[in-house]
């Protein structure tokens, strides 16, 4: 039995039946937590889709075009609502640098790279650098939870992973609306300032007020959860504000609540959305286009994770002092792609039909070896550098004052 999914009642179908599968993976990894679960809802995604022909989506259809991008909203909401406040502000420095800075210079190595060595345009290796250049908290906040990671290092990673999906985001609708509306750099400056603003002030104003409300049943807590995870989100599209801004800064804002239940829904809906998103970029991983442009899209991937990342800690966090060696080195090896990339991808794709198949090829190679490669070996990394706590540590919501600003 196969679908080709040509309607809207056969895909919901294959979304079940690939939501099913992931969920059994899923129930079958709580009980394995050495190993990270991201990397087997791909593969199995894969398996259904490419592989076996069981099911078969465009990777432009309406339905990925949709739940991908508010998906990837709902993660960057609970990375919000995840991060510590207190722990943010204590490492501010090297989150702020590891976001903005970091994410430019991986932008710069990216593109120098895309432009000098294959001699595309300067437009195309821009636009394919700053898709690739964030890193997944879909990915990366799990994956960390899982270790023993050094607090410091965990809260760094997982904040660094939030913010910078949200600034690739932006850079991308700032760079797509240069290139479309070909107005000056001031105007469309001036134009994603203002949807930015917006975008704050949705997620500020929903998350702070949804945070206020106590419901006193599980059920009610759940329903608020997924209201306020999901509502900023299409709300800022509506309005006309960046949906990704509205979102994380919800997730923000959602911490000043009195209540305490609703973490355990944050987190379930965090772990759906995570399935949903990474099975479905495995069904529809374009391996078709890879045969055409395998050696552009794995040149990129492994530039991407042996010298543009590393590049991106030495330079934002080389300078700062009581940042070791191996924790540095740990900090390069962190960085998978995922959500946020592909959905820009698709956004780019879209906007310019002559890029789609470089820059599907480009970043969904990227999400493969950086999801296969660098998320199952993240454990072995933290051992043989030396860096596994002796207990496995929370993320401290108060305490001294760490020296690593």
């Amino acid at each position: 039995m196969r679908f080709f999914l040509p309607g809207q009642t056969e895909m919901c179908l294959a979304f079940v039946t690939l939501i099913g599968g992931a969920a059994v993976i899923h129930r079958v990894l709580c009980h394995v937590r050495t190993l990270p679960d991201v990397p087997f809802y791909l593969i199995w995604g894969i398996v259904l889709g490419p592989v076996l022909g069981f099911i078969r989506v465009p990777f432009d259809s309406s339905f990925t075009v949709n739940m991908l991008p508010v998906a990837a909203g709902v993660i960057l909401f609970a990375g919000g609502a995840h991060l510590p406040l207190d722990g943010l502000r204590r490492m501010r420095m090297s989150i702020t640098l590891l976001a903005t800075l970091g994410v430019l210079m991986a932008s710069i190595v990216v593109a120098l790279f895309i432009h000098g060595i294959w001699n595309l345009s300067w437009a195309f290796a821009w636009m394919c650098a700053i898709a690739i250049a964030n890193t997944d908290p879909a990915s990366v906040i799990p994956i960390l939870s899982q270790l023993s990671v050094p607090g410091p290092i965990r809260i760094t990673m997982e904040a660094e992973s939030a913010f910078n999906d949200t600034m690739s985001a932006v850079m991308t609708s700032i760079l797509m609306a240069a290139l479309v509306s070909h107005g000056s750099f001031a105007m469309v400056f001036e134009q994603s300032a203002r949807q930015i603003l917006l975008g704050l002030m949705v997620g500020l104003a929903m998350g702070y007020a949804a945070g206020a409300i106590s419901p006193r049943s599980r059920m009610l807590s759940t329903a608020l959860v997924m209201t306020t995870a999901i509502i900023p989100y299409l709300l800022a599209l509506y309005i006309g504000s960046n949906g990704y801004v509205a979102s994380f800064t919800a997730g923000l804002s959602w911490q000043f609540r009195q209540h305490s239940p609703s973490n355990v829904g944050i987190s379930h809906l965090s772990t759906v959305a995570r399935i949903a998103i990474f099975s479905w970029l495995g069904l529809i991983m374009p391996i078709r286009i890879f045969r055409t442009y395998w050696p552009l899209a794995v040149g990129t991937s492994l530039v991407l994770m042996f010298a543009a990342r590393p590049l991106t800690v030495l330079g934002s966090l080389g300078w700062i002092r009581g940042w070791s060696i191996q924790e540095k080195l740990f900090m390069m090896w962190i960085r998978e792609t995922g959500a946020i990339s592909a959905v820009l991808a698709i956004q780019v794709g879209t906007h310019f039909p002559a890029w789609k198949p470089s820059i599907l090829a480009i970043v969904f190679s990227s999400i493969f070896f950086t999801v296969g490669i660098q998320a199952p070996s993240t454990g072995i990394v933290l051992r043989v550098l030396g860096l596994v706590s002796s207990q496995k540590e929370k993320i401290p919501e108060s305490g001294k004052q760490s020296t690593r600003t």
